[in-house]
C-alpha cells in the first residue's frame, strides 16, 4: 500500500517578524524571531543539549541560549563565528561610539597633524547644486566598468536639498585619484592570500568587487586598526564596526534593485557608500542594547541554564568528539549556496585577522559554482557525520527560508541520505518559509527498482490536494512526494551518488506531477515549477476548501477568544491548522481585514457588525428585502433560509439571490442552483475577502464564473429597496454599477 499522509502533521511555527535586523542580515538566513524557541520549549526539558551543525544564523544560537537550553554551534566560517560571538555578547552603543572616538581621533600614518575622521570624509566631499557650499556625499552612483562615477546621493545641512544629482567634474576628478594597482589593493590582497598562494588569483577576481576608493578607505582605516593600542574589547567593536563597513564598501550594492546578493557579481548601477557614515550607521545594528547569553569555546560547556558552545570549524572535523555531550535533538537554519557571502568572508577575514584565520574555509576563493546537486552534496556529507553520534530517534528540526525548490530538495534529499526520516513538514511558500521534522532512524537498504516512482509521487501529490481541497504549491506536493518515496522504500536509489539522486528525484517529480498523469497547472510557467499552483483533473472527493475553514476557524476563535495580538492568532490558527494545511500569511491578514478590528494595542476582536445576532438580523432583512423589491418588480417570490427567488414566466425569468455573511465559496462552486441569474450577496466587508480567495484560488475562481455567479452588497440591495419607481430595465443597469471590487471603489459608486 503507497504511503501518503504525514504521521504527525508539523504545526508551523510562525514567529514574529524581527525588530531589531542584525549585521548582515542581507547574507543571513530570514528566521521568524521564536520560531526555533517555540519548538524546543514543546520538545525538551530546559537545560538539554542541541546542536546547530551549520551555524549559519547567529539569532537561532542566541534564542535557543536564551530559552535555556545548551546548543553546541559548528561555524566553519570565521565571520560566521564572529557574527555568534557578538550577537551573545552585543557590546553597548557607548562602547561603540568611544571605540569609533578613538579611531578617528587617530593620525593617519606619515601624517602628524590629520586625523582619520576629516581624511575619511573628504573623500566623499561634493558641492551642493542649491546653495553650493562643499557637503558630504552619502554616496556616489556607478555604472559598471566605468571610470568615474556618474551621480552622487547628498542631503545638504545648510540649504535642506537632497536627492541624487549627475557627478561634477570635481567628484570625477577626485574619484580618479585612486588607481586601481596602488598599495592598498596589494595590502588587501597580501592579507589573505600572498603571491605565489593558489587561491592568490581567485582573491585577486574577488577583489574587483570593490572600486580603487573604498579599497582605500578600508585599508586606510584597517592599517590603523592594526597598529592602535587597544584594549580587547575596544578592538572587538573596531573590528565589527569595519566589517559592516567592508560590506558597505563592495559594489554588490544596486541602485533601485535587489540587496541580497547570492552571486558575486557587480550591478549595473551600484552605490559607493560614504565608509566613515557607514561606521557610525553600523553601531545601532551592533549595539542592539539585548542581554549577554553565556558563551563559551568547544570543549568547555556552557552552564546548564543555557547558552552557547561553539566550534571553530567544520562539523566532520567535530564529529568524532561529539559522544562528550549527551546531545538530545538538532535544530538548524539550513545553509543554502552563497558565493557572494563565502567569497567575502573570506576576504574579510583575512583583512580583519589576518591569512592564518581562514584555514580550511580558504577553499571557498577557489569555488565558483554552487547547484543544487551540489548543494545535496554538501548538506548530506555534515548530516551524515552528525547522524552517527545521534541517538535514534532524535528529532531534527530544520528552518529553510527564502525556500524554493531546489533549496528544499536538497535538504529533503540529504537529511534521508544521512539517515533522517521526514515525520512532518508545514510550509508558507509566498514567505519563503519552509519548516521540516526529521528524526534519527535506523539504516535502510536502497532500492534497485525505482518503477513505482511515478505512482507513488502522484498518489501522495493527488491525496495532498485533495485533503487542502483547493490548489497547491508546487513544494506541497514535493514534500509529500518525497516522504512518500521514502516510506516506500524507493527514494534512496543503489549506486547513485547525492548529486545524482537529486537530478533523478527531480525527473521523477516533473514526470509524475504531468496532466498525463492527471494534474492541472493554473498559471503555470515552462520553465519553473514553482510558478503556479496544481489541483487534480478528476479531484474525487475532496475537503472543504482551505480558505473556507480558515474563514470559520478564524470567526469562531475571534467570538472565543476577543483581544489577541496577530502573532496570537496566527500562531493559534497555525496550530489548529498543521502540516498541508498551514494558514497562508496573506490569508489570514485579509480574514482578519474583513472581520476584525484592532484596538489601540493592536488586538483583535470581531466587528461589532459581525456579531451573531447582529448577522443574522442582517440576513432576515436583506432577504425580506429582496422579498419585496421582487414583487414590486411584478416577480413571484421564494424565500428559504439562505435564498430567495424571483421568477416570471411572461418572459421567463429565473433569479436566485444567495444571502450570505460569509466569504465560503467552495459550497458554492459546482453546484449551481437552476435559474438563469445568480447572485451571492453579501456584506460590503467581504468584498477584498472575496477577491483575495479568487485570485489565489483560479480553479475557484473559474468555477465561480463558469456557474454564472455574480456579488451584490448588502448596501446595494438596500438602496435598491429605497429606490423610488424602479423598473426591471433600470434595476438591471444598477446591478452592472456594482462589481466585486474593493470596498472604497463600491462606496463612490453612488
Amino acid at each position: 500500500m503507497t504511503a501518503t499522509r504525514q504521521t504527525t502533521p508539523l504545526p508551523f511555527r510562525p514567529g514574529r517578524a524581527p525588530v531589531h535586523l542584525p549585521p548582515l542580515a542581507r547574507y543571513l538566513p530570514r528566521l521568524p524571531e521564536g520560531a526555533a524557541a517555540a519548538w524546543l520549549k514543546e520538545t525538551l526539558p530546559p537545560g538539554g543539549w542541541v546542536i546547530d551543525p551549520f551555524g549559519a544564523s547567529p539569532q537561532l544560537a542566541v534564542e535557543a541560549a536564551r530559552a535555556g537550553y545548551r546548543i553546541l554551534v559548528a561555524a566553519n566560517n570565521p565571520i560566521a563565528r564572529f557574527l555568534i560571538e557578538m550577537a551573545a555578547a552585543p557590546p553597548s552603543p557607548e562602547n561603540l561610539k568611544a571605540a569609533l572616538a578613538e579611531l578617528a581621533a587617530a593620525k593617519r600614518a606619515g601624517e602628524e597633524q590629520e586625523r582619520i575622521e576629516p581624511h575619511l570624509r573628504a573623500l566623499y566631499l561634493t558641492a551642493c547644486d542649491e546653495c553650493g557650499r562643499e557637503i558630504e556625499a552619502r554616496a556616489f552612483v556607478w555604472e559598471k566598468d566605468a571610470k568615474a562615477p556618474a551621480a552622487r546621493i547628498y542631503r545638504c545641512p545648510h540649504c535642506g536639498r537632497a536627492g541624487e544629482y549627475p557627478a561634477t567634474p570635481d567628484d570625477i576628478q577626485r574619484a580618479a585619484r585612486f588607481a586601481v594597482a596602488g598599495p592598498h589593493r596589494a595590502r588587501a590582497l597580501e592579507r589573505v592570500a600572498p603571491a605565489g598562494d593558489e587561491n592568490r588569483p581567485h582573491a585577486e577576481e574577488a577583489l574587483d568587487a570593490y572600486i580603487p576608493r573604498a579599497v582605500y578607505a578600508l585599508f586606510t582605516l584597517i592599517n590603523k586598526l592594526a597598529s592602535l593600542p587597544l584594549q580587547a574589547e575596544a578592538r572587538r567593536n573596531l573590528a565589527a564596526l569595519l566589517l559592516a563597513a567592508c560590506d558597505r564598501a563592495s559594489a554588490l550594492w544596486p541602485v533601485g534593485g535587489r540587496s541580497r546578493p547570492k552571486q558575486l557579481s557587480v550591478a549595473p548601477r551600484f552605490r559607493e557608500h560614504n565608509l566613515w557614515l557607514a561606521l557610525e550607521e553600523a553601531i545601532p545594528l551592533w549595539g542592539s542594547g539585548a542581554a549577554p547569553v553565556p558563551l563559551s569555546i568547544w570543549p568547555e560547556p556552557p552552564p546548564e541554564t543555557g547558552g552557547i558552545c561553539l566550534y571553530e570549524g567544520p562539523l566532520r572535523d567535530l564529529a568524532a568528539d561529539l559522544g562528550r555531550v549527551p546531545l538530545e535533538a538538532v535544530v538548524s537554519a539550513l545553509p543554502r549556496p552563497n558565493q557572494a557571502f563565502w567569497t567575502l568572508s573570506a576576504l574579510w577575514s583575512g583583512w580583519l585577522w589576518g591569512r592564518t584565520a581562514l584555514g580550511a574555509f580558504a577553499a571557498v576563493l577557489r569555488r565558483r559554482r554552487y547547484d543544487w546537486a551540489w548543494h545535496t552534496t554538501a548538506l548530506a556529507d555534515a548530516l551524515t557525520h552528525l547522524a552517527a553520534n545521534l541517538p535514534e530517534g532524535a528529532p531534527f528540526f530544520g528552518l529553510v527560508t527564502e525556500s524554493e525548490q531546489g533549496f528544499d530538495l536538497a535538504a529533503l534529499l540529504a537529511a534521508e541520505l544521512a539517515g533522517f526520516s521526514l515525520q512532518g513538514y508545514a510550509l508558507r511558500p509566498a514567505s519563503g518559509q519552509s519548516q521540516y521534522l526529521w528524526r534519527r532512524g535506523p539504516a535502510r537498504d536502497p532500492t534497485q527498482t525505482p518503477g513505482e516512482n511515478p505512482r507513488i509521487v502522484r498518489a501522495a501529490a493527488l491525496e495532498t490536494l485533495r485533503q487542502r481541497g483547493q490548489p497547491g504549491h508546487y513544494l506541497h506536493l514535493q514534500a509529500a512526494a518525497v516522504q512518500s518515496l521514502a516510506r516506500n522504500r524507493t527514494l534512496l536509489l543503489a549506486a547513485m551518488d547525492a548529486a545524482d539522486l537529486y537530478n533523478e528525484t527531480r525527473s521523477t517529480l516533473e514526470f509524475g506531477l504531468t496532466f498525463q498523469h492527471g494534474f492541472l497547472r493554473f498559471e503555470g510557467k515552462e520553465n519553473s515549477l514553482e510558478a503556479g499552483q496544481w489541483w487534480p483533473r478528476e479531484p474525487g472527493e475532496a475537503a472543504a476548501p482551505l480558505a473556507d475553514r480558515l474563514e470559520k476557524s478564524l470567526v469562531q476563535y475571534l467570538l472565543d477568544q476577543p483581544g489577541q495580538t496577530l502573532e496570537t492568532i496566527d500562531a493559534a490558527l497555525c496550530a489548529a491548522f498543521p502540516g498541508i494545511d498551514t494558514p497562508p500569511a496573506d490569508s489570514l491578514r485579509a480574514l482578519l481585514d474583513s472581520y476584525a478590528e484592532p484596538d489601540a494595542n493592536g488586538r483583535f476582536s470581531l466587528r461589532g457588525a459581525d456579531a451573531p445576532k447582529t448577522r443574522r438580523a442582517d440576513l432576515d432583512e436583506l432577504r425580506s428585502l429582496l422579498v419585496q423589491l421582487g414583487q414590486s418588480l411584478g416577480y413571484q417570490t421564494e424565500e428559504s433560509e439562505q435564498a430567495v427567488r424571483w421568477r416570471d414566466d411572461q418572459p421567463p425569468e429565473d433569479w436566485h439571490f444567495r444571502v450570505n455573511a460569509s466569504a465560503l465559496l467552495g459550497e458554492l462552486a459546482g453546484n449551481p442552483p437552476a435559474a438563469d441569474k445568480r447572485f451571492l450577496v453579501h456584506p460590503g466587508g467581504r468584498a477584498r475577502l472575496l477577491l483575495h480567495k479568487l485570485g489565489r484560488d483560479p480553479r475557484l475562481r473559474q468555477q465561480i464564473e463558469t456557474d454564472g455567479w455574480r456579488f451584490l452588497t448588502f448596501r446595494l440591495v438596500r438602496r435598491l429597496g429605497q429606490t423610488q419607481n424602479l423598473t426591471r430595465a433600470a434595476l438591471a443597469g444598477m446591478l452592472d454599477l456594482d462589481p466585486l471590487a474593493e470596498e472604497a471603489t463600491q462606496l463612490a459608486l453612488f
